[in-house]
């Protein structure tokens, strides 16, 4: 409370409304390369920036990746260097502390990798992976993601590029292009729409041709394919992930919520310590519902009103005594994240009437 000290006009600052909840970033990348232990690098925001503080040995696929990254949309990224024997988890740790919300390793398409980077993820509950099959020709309809999760997408066939001196052509993983297009998908439009049908950028080739079969075959397995369309180029034809539970079954609704629980771990600091009584629990509720009011306004949720698109409850239907007593203040929150339209139907009818007039008419 300011003290007044002798009389005059005082002139005070209050804070109305809802504490204002910002969004996080969502696009990111961390690269793992087995490049030799090294300190992390970045953030970096162009590939030029790498070349001259990347290392000697900077693995067959990482500065590939990394240019295909940056040439499709991506803005920032750290890459963590580790060596081959190290085990991946040290590579991943080194995003600690740092706003990564996608990781991949463009030196490591193996199973085990796969699993570790999952499992990583699913820990740490703020990004996504994004995972790719060996360079080989598969058979599509046994191809199957190396893991399960919702925190994982997995891409399929490999690119071709131009090499690095640019004299050849080189076959190279998806995860940097793909997580590159994930940045632009963001930035241009909103982390809650699919990162697909989406053209990729410095790409002149794919190691296997998919076609509209395959693709079918390979979506119902959870693995999103990346296609080449006459006239429109190569496009990324997927997004899905691994998971086979129908409700994360995409991956802008996983990174929707990755987003939305994020933004509210950090706008939300200030509780901590609060008395937890009635008015901060009004307090709080509304800073949420005004926070997802504003995404459902920007198109990133369902429902023609905000209330059939979410709802927060914070009250003592939602906390015991002994919640309030031992400090806990828990709320409730349900949202209706968009699903992308992956199968568009037409149909189209022959309307008699009309066709009977053409013909009166003599048309």
């Amino acid at each position: 409370m300011v003290e007044y000290r002798y009389p005059g006009v005082y002139v005070e600052e209050l804070s109305v409304g809802p504490h204002t909840i910002e969004g996080v970033s969502t696009s990111t990348a961390g690269f793992v390369g087995l490049s030799g232990r090294g300190p992390l690098l970045g953030p970096l925001t162009s590939f030029m920036q790498f070349e001259p503080a990347g290392t000697d040995n900077p693995g067959a696929n990482l500065a590939l990746a990394l240019r295909g990254f940056f040439d499709n949309g991506g803005r920032q990224c750290f890459i963590s260097q580790i060596s081959p024997r190290d085990p991946l988890e040290s590579g991943l740790g080194a995003f600690d502390g740092h706003d990564v919300s996608v990781v991949c390793c463009p030196d490591d398409t193996t199973t085990a990798s796969a699993a570790v980077m999952a499992r990583h993820c699913e820990a740490r509950k703020d990004r996504v992976c994004i995972l790719q099959a060996t360079q080989a020709v598969v058979s599509v309809a046994a191809h199957r993601p190396p893991v399960q999760s919702s925190y994982a997408a997995y891409y399929h066939p490999w690119l071709e590029v131009p090499s690095l001196e640019g004299t050849s052509k080189v076959m190279v993983p998806p995860c940097g292009h793909i997580a590159g297009v994930y940045a632009r998908n963001d930035i241009e439009h909103a982390v809650w729409k699919a990162p697909a049908n989406e053209a990729l950028v410095g790409v002149t080739g794919l190691s296997q041709e998919i076609n509209e079969t395959d693709s079918e075959m390979l979506s119902a397995s959870g693995v999103d394919s990346i296609r080449k369309f006459a006239g429109q180029g190569i496009r990324v034809w997927g997004a899905r992930t691994t998971s086979p539970d129908p409700e994360w079954k995409y991956i802008n609704v996983r990174r929707l919520f990755l987003y939305i629980e994020q933004s509210l771990y950090q706008g939300l600091q200030w509780v901590v310590f609060e008395p937890n009584d009635a008015a901060l629990w009004k307090a709080v509720g509304a800073s949420i519902e005004t926070f997802l009011a504003k995404i459902w306004r920007d198109g990133g949720l369902q429902g023609a009103k905000p209330e059939e698109a979410f709802f927060v409850k914070c009250d003592r239907e939602t906390m015991t005594q002994t919640d309030i007593d031992n400090g806990r203040m828990i709320c409730l929150i349900g949202v209706a994240p968009l699903k992308p339209a992956e199968f568009v139907i037409l149909r189209i009818g022959v309307w008699m009437q009309c066709i009977a007039a053409r013909e009166r008419n003599g048309s």
